[in-house]
């Protein structure tokens, strides 16, 4: 039997990325998040207002699911990070990301203000 898993289509054209490099990605709800090597963050979200994905009130209600429409660039935070970022994970349970660049830092989902910072983290490359 052949498994066919549908992947979210994300238009990314060379003038929303270029000159920048994906370092990570990772999904909130039905919105994908993009890390970028220039240190922006880029949320993608599901292109029509009505779908049937789980809205990120009902995050804990749903299941976690990606939309099969497409996704368009609903945010661009152009100054994230300073450095590129290395990693980034969502905590579910705790509503957080958790990026890892010269500091760890935890920021509020979704409106990404940061909570907290460990700035003894240069030269990491992993979290546990």
């Amino acid at each position: 039997m052949v498994h066919n898993a549908s992947v979210p289509t994300i238009p990314l054209s060379s003038k929303e990325i270029a000159p920048n490099k994906i370092n990570s990605v990772e999904s909130y709800g039905s919105k994908l998040l993009l890390s970028c090597s220039d240190g922006s963050l880029k949320i993608y979200a599901p292109e029509a207002s009505g779908s049937d994905c789980s809205p990120l009130s009902d995050f804990h209600v749903h299941a976690q699911e990606l939309c099969k429409e497409p996704y368009v660039l609903e945010r661009n935070v152009a100054e994230f990070s300073r450095k590129p970022l290395i990693l980034m994970e969502v905590l579910e349970s705790r509503e957080l990301l958790l990026s890892l660049s010269e500091s760890i830092a935890f920021h509020r989902l979704p409106s990404l203000e940061t909570n907290a910072m460990i700035t003894k983290a240069k030269g990491a490359n992993v979290y546990s």
